[in-house]
């Protein structure tokens, strides 16, 4: 699962609490419906102490091991890999023991290069930054001491290297630069990261694969303005991309605002304009706030989540970082995405002039099929000045329903992974949402006004007094606290299968309730629905 705290600013602790929930994606649930016109009224939402959660941790730690940033899940082999500074790891599933420890630091003149360009010791160390299992290989980008590295392994032996090849436009130079990086189905490599030393260079870069390498335009503010790199997504003919930048077209201040950005999988780039540059790069807003006479803006998006089952994007969302704290979960239906690309463009014809709307020259616009030779013919040099020129669009994205699945004032959300659990006659979307502060809320997202904004539990997975934000590795069941303690596992119900698709935050644990141990969202849609539940299979490992 996942459940980073807003990205990663500073360096982690040299070792950290890691936490295994494991979610079931099919629950047997029967429910009988509630009433449309019964609100939540509760007061008070269930809680679960750190002292309950304690006794499913299982602890492991490595010597000299430290800032454990990525997680990649191997469900197939029953296994977690791990990157840390210097060093890969193999973990078991069942019990987060140590299958295998790989080193893989930078070598001595790397290190003393980069201390010699003004860096220090704790900077020029191998950061592992992109952490990806594709079949029987893992592909893994680190640091490298500020001169990023990539390597291809075996999934079941990280000591042997497949092939190795330059880090550039695939992983930052600095660990503290967030990114975000996805391999298609036709194994290329989309990476939207910083590429250059300075980090003045944002890009989102296309490489591997058998299509040329192409890249976002070079220092134009108005394509990418100071992003931060969210998500990517590799869904049918696009390759879709989630950041918030301050916003180019907004004339008063700087405002940040969220974004969609969406490049087609089989685009070559332009000949004359935009050669080795995306044609088709397009973006959008995402429209998050509380409907009003004067809406209330989430403008800054910190996590996402893609529901394939659903084509559902569920977003987190939370106020400037300087203003008065707020959060606030949101969905977004692809074809809500699509029908804002289909939208008309927003343009500014010089410096001095206003943005304004102007007709997209080709609405309803489709990746289409590329002639097998020649593959850039039918680009126009029309066609590329409007690519060059057209990319933001109009009218932002609008969420499923008016108001946001959930809202909470002074709390900051960070992560959220969802979960399907289907009812008798209702397919509920639970949430499982990451705060600042080091708790897991989880809530329900439907259609039916009588459970939308109930907090079904909290769960607290720091001891007492202990305020972190929850980090986590882009996958099913797994996160951890930045926090000075071992490396950990809390196991839930054995019942639960491990899930085939990739979540991105955290789930569901089996505790006791009334004398039997049932699925933390069986016990709380009991308590909401009066729902009689089957029992569920005490944990065991």
């Amino acid at each position: 699962m996942v459940f980073l705290g807003p990205l990663a600013v500073t360096l982690l602790p040299p070792s950290l609490t890691l936490l295994v929930f494991r979610l079931s994606s099919s629950q047997d649930v029967a429910t009988e419906p509630s009433s449309e016109q019964q609100l939540c009224t509760l007061r008070e939402h269930p809680t679960v102490a750190f002292a309950d959660l304690k006794p499913w941790v299982f602890n492991f730690t490595y010597p000299g091991a430290r800032d454990f940033s990525q997680l990649a899940l191997d469900p197939s082999r029953n296994q977690l890999i791990v990157g840390a500074r210097n060093y890969l790891f193999r973990l078991s599933l069942a019990n987060v023991s140590l299958l295998q420890a790989t080193e893989w630091a930078s070598n001595e003149d790397t290190r003393r290069s980069c201390q010699s360009k003004g860096k220090t010791e704790e900077e020029c160390q191998n950061y592992v930054r992109v952490l990806i299992v594709t079949g029987r290989k893992v592909f893994m980008c680190g640091t490298n001491a500020f001169a990023p590295v990539c390597s291809s392994r075996q999934v079941g032996n990280l000591s042997r290297t497949i092939e190795k090849i330059n880090g550039v436009a695939r992983c930052p130079y600095d660990p503290r630069h967030n990114s975000t990086a996805v391999i298609s189905s036709q194994g290329e490599l989309y990476a939207a990261t910083v590429i250059d030393f300075s980090g003045r260079d944002p890009a989102i870069y296309r490489s591997l694969g058998s299509g040329p390498p192409l890249r976002t335009a070079q220092y134009n503010s108005k394509w990418l303005n100071e992003p931060n790199f969210v998500a990517a997504y590799d869904i049918g003919l696009f390759a879709y991309f989630f950041l918030r930048e301050n916003a180019v077209e907004h004339d008063c201040g700087r405002t940040v605002y969220s974004r969609v950005a969406r490049v087609c999988k089989n685009d070559v780039g332009g000949r004359f304009l935009l050669e080795d540059t995306w044609t088709t790069f397009m973006k959008a807003r995402l429209n998050c706030s509380r409907p009003g006479e004067v809406p209330f803006y989430y403008n800054e998006l910190q996590s996402a989540f893609h529901l394939p089952e659903q084509d559902l994007i569920y977003g987190v969302f939370t106020t400037n970082v300087n203003s008065i704290a707020a959060s606030a979960v949101c969905a977004f239906n692809l074809s809500a995405i699509s029908q804002a690309f289909n939208g008309p463009f927003r343009y500014q014809e010089n410096p001095r002039a206003a943005w304004l709307p102007i007709a997209n020259p080709i609405p309803n616009f489709q990746c289409g099929t590329l002639p097998e030779v020649g593959p850039n013919e039918n680009l126009t040099e029309r066609s590329l000045q409007d690519a060059q020129r057209l990319f933001l669009m109009s009218e932002a994205v609008q969420p499923v329903t008016p108001e946001p699945c959930v809202t909470q004032d002074s709390v900051r959300f960070s992560h959220l992974v969802v979960d399907l659990v289907q009812a008798k006659d209702t397919l509920y979307h639970v949430l499982y949402i990451g705060t600042e502060s080091g708790t897991i809320l989880k809530a329900l997202s439907t259609a039916s006004r009588s459970l939308r904004g109930c907090y079904l539990e909290e769960l607290h997975v720091l001891p007492p007094g202990r305020r972190e934000p929850l980090r986590s590795s882009r996958e099913a069941w797994l996160g951890w606290g930045g926090v000075e303690e071992p490396c950990g596992a809390v196991a839930v119900s054995a019942s639960e299968t491990l899930a085939s698709r990739g979540f991105t935050n955290l789930a569901v644990m089996a505790l006791a309730f009334q004398g039997e141990h049932k699925s933390l969202v069986q016990s709380q849609m009991e308590m909401y629905h009066h729902v009689k539940l089957p029992r569920a299979v005490p944990p065991h490992f």
